[in-house]
């Protein structure tokens, strides 16, 4: 995908990837520079997933094979475990 600056060096990204990667307004992207190129991404991922009243629900268009539902599971396992134990 190709990319032009705008006259004030800026890029737009586009919508697909807002998309698929739960971007939006105010969200900051790491840029890294490489011998080769510039990457950007994400400076903190975002869970498409949220708790609401106890049932998970997906909170952007972000397809599933890129869901973390593991690691969020697991932290929501850890924060009751705390809340259980006093912690």
């Amino acid at each position: 995908m190709n990319l032009t600056l705008d006259r004030m060096s800026r890029i737009v990204v586009p919508k697909a990837i807002r998309d698929r990667f739960a971007l939006k307004p105010g969200d900051e992207l790491e840029m890294i520079v490489e011998s080769d190129g510039i990457r950007l991404r994400p400076a903190v991922p975002a869970s498409p997933l949220v708790e609401k009243e106890g049932l998970l629900f997906c909170s952007s268009e972000v397809p599933a094979s890129v869901w973390d539902t593991g690691s969020f599971l697991e932290e929501q396992r850890d924060q009751r475990s705390r809340e259980i134990g006093g912690m």
